[in-house]
Order: structure tokens, then C-alpha cells, then sequence
């Protein structure tokens, strides 16, 4: 409910959806790096597969040869040989 009313709130306001507080932003840079902001914690971690929760969903990344490179409260950095990244509800 609150994510709808947050979304169509954005709308009326011509708000793009990625600015809205706390939703996960994804930045990918070619198939080596993808830039994570306002993720909640790692779930699990695997050369193969990274998995965070962000408050409204689960990031899950996979490749090969992946690896956090830093990590704040607020954003990551993961490197390697990204193959996709994914989110579920």
C-alpha cells in the first residue's frame, strides 16, 4: 500500500522513481561492476551469486569471479564477471 501511494505520489509530482527515499538504486557499468545504493544487509555472498536485502526487495547478483571490492552502510561495490542482476519481491 505505502509503496503504491509512494508511486503514485512521484507521478503526480513528475518525480523520477529512483529518487523516491529508500528504494534500491542499481547502477551496472559494462559486465565488471555494478554499484549498489540503499541496500538494508548481504544475505549471502559466493563467488557465483551475491544476495542483498533492500527494504522494498532482494537484489541478487550473478557471475563469476565476483567480489565486494567496499561496502558502506549505504552502497556497494561489486566486481567480477557479472552475468545478470535480478530483484524479487
Amino acid at each position: 500500500m505505502l509503496k503504491k501511494v509512494k508511486a503514485q505520489t512521484a507521478s503526480a509530482m513528475h518525480i523520477p522513481q529512483d529518487v523516491i527515499p529508500g528504494e534500491p538504486i542499481i547502477t551496472v557499468t559494462g559486465r565488471q561492476k555494478a554499484y549498489i545504493e540503499n541496500y538494508n544487509k548481504i544475505v549471502a555472498f559466493r563467488e557465483e551469486e551475491i544476495r542483498l536485502q533492500a527494504r522494498t526487495c532482494r537484489i541478487i547478483v550473478h557471475g563469476r569471479r565476483l567480489k565486494i571490492a567496499y561496502y558502506t552502510r549505504e552502497d556497494m561495490l561489486i566486481v567480477g564477471q557479472i552475468a545478470s542482476v535480478s530483484m524479487e519481491t
